[in-house]
């Protein structure tokens, strides 16, 4: 079995409130041959709020197009890439994506993902999650 592909969440320093925005990068590493990523983003809506979602460069690799999606609803930021007319898959480390933060009052918040990845043909990538948090001052 192929060994599991680690999703990082990267989190910056400290957090103020009334600073920011705070960009929260998502990365990949030990990835094989991904073809579609769908991401989830579990945060805590009373001190975080999301501004943006942007794509990172990872699932462009040998300049294949890609379909990228987001939502936010409460606080859980779905993200969806996936490779149009892919046949290699994108390997190796990079960003996934990256959200935006702002903060809207002093708390903690943990940052718990979740999801699934696939190959070109179909076969489940299995992924690990590392866990994060943030405090807001």
């Amino acid at each position: 079995a192929p060994s599991p592909a680690q999703v990082i969440v990267t989190t910056p320093g400290e957090l103020r409130v009334g600073g920011g925005p705070y960009t929260v990068p998502i990365s990949v590493a030990n990835a094989s041959r991904v073809s579609t990523v769908s991401l989830s983003v579990a945060f805590n809506p009373a001190v975080l709020r999301v501004r943006t979602v942007q794509e990172g460069s990872f699932m462009r690799q040998g300049g294949i197009a890609v379909s990228f999606s987001q939502q936010v609803s409460g606080g859980r930021v779905d993200i969806t890439l996936t490779r149009t007319g892919d046949q290699a898959g994108a390997s190796g480390a990079g960003l996934l994506a990256a959200i935006m933060f702002e903060t809207i009052a002093a708390g903690s918040s943990n940052l718990t993902l979740s999801g699934v990845a696939t190959t070109p043909q179909g076969s489940i990538v299995p992924l690990l999650f590392a866990p994060a948090s943030v405090s807001v001052k």
